[in-house]
């Protein structure tokens, strides 16, 4: 059951970034004559860097996700042995407000992120 979270966190990942990935906008001209001179090894080669970047911040988001979660365990277990409301609307929002102006800092969507 431990790896539930880690689950759930991808899947929420996967779900909320999908449309942020949506296929890009055909190349111009000058683009595709570019991209055609290199062979699709040459092409994978270039991207390399940056796929290598993505799939590490993609780990470390999974993690900080899974860690995410394990606090959340914890604080819901020391609710209920304390009789603390499940949840603290007035908490959600200070949480909510906080990621969407770190989301907006960050250049990100602030929606995306509150959706996550």
């Amino acid at each position: 059951m431990q790896k539930r979270p880690y689950l759930i966190a991808s899947a929420v990942l996967f779900l909320a970034l999908r449309p942020a990935f949506a296929d890009p906008p055909a190349p111009t001209t000058e683009q595709s004559m570019r991209s055609k001179t290199l062979t699709p090894d040459q092409q994978k080669a270039l991207l390399a860097p940056y796929r290598a970047k993505i799939d590490t911040l993609d780990a470390q988001i999974v993690a900080l996700l899974g860690e995410r979660f394990g606090v959340i365990s914890d604080v819901a277990k020391l609710k209920a042995e304390h009789g603390i409301a499940p949840i603290l609307p007035e908490r959600v929002e200070e949480v909510v407000q906080h990621a969407r102006v770190r989301a907006q800092k960050a250049g990100v969507d602030p929606a995306l992120v509150e959706q996550i």
